[in-house]
């Protein structure tokens, strides 16, 4: 079980690592990775990273082993999503977060639920490579797409900055790819310069 929770692991974060963006985990493995370009500078990029890190340390802190709960940082948004125990560890979560004064926006998308399993987190990475493929093929301009796809329980969430008709063609693009439940967009407009 050791091996399979280890090996999930590294296929998680060997998904995340052609991203260029870091990826957060509370109890198992995030299943995310940004599509394009990154449009954040650099002091973003590390801002977000600390952010996520503090929440997800607060979070381990507080459940250890009794949740599944991924942390993701774009741009000051929060995402928490996996699964908690009941409604107040749900408010809980949210509250840690809430804490953190760099936290611009907090998407608490987390589920009343028994913890994922292996196989549901490598289902989700397999999504996420899918979705990511999609909206590359999708996509005439790889370099106008800055969003991070970010699956849980086969439901995608698209996350970042990009022009509105781009994040509405990305989102139409994932919800075409089988095995999808739902597509959440989380975008905020590019500033033109």
């Amino acid at each position: 079980m050791m091996r399979l929770k280890s090996a999930l692991l590294a296929l998680g974060l060997a998904a995340s690592l052609s991203a260029c963006v870091p990826i957060l985990l509370v109890g198992g493995v995030a299943v995310g990775a940004m599509v394009g370009s990154d449009p954040r500078k650099s002091e973003v990029i590390k801002t977000d990273f600390d952010l996520g890190a503090k929440i997800s340390s607060d979070i381990i802190d507080t459940w250890k082993e009794k949740a599944h709960i991924n942390v993701t940082a774009f741009n000051g948004m929060v995402l928490l999503t996996g699964e908690v125990p009941d409604e107040a560890a749900k408010a809980k979560v949210y509250e840690i977060a809430q804490r953190q004064s760099r936290a611009r926006k907090i998407y608490n998308e987390t589920v009343v639920s028994v913890p994922s399993t292996a196989a549901n987190r490598l289902y989700d990475t397999q999504l996420t490579a899918r979705v990511k493929t999609a909206l590359l093929a999708d996509a005439n301009d790889a370099d106008a797409v800055h969003l991070q796809v970010i699956t849980e329980r086969s439901v995608v969430y698209l996350m970042g900055v990009s022009r509105p008709e781009i994040a509405e063609s990305a989102a139409r693009a994932a919800s075409r790819v089988s095995g999808v439940r739902q597509v959440v967009k989380l975008v905020e407009p590019l500033a033109v310069n």
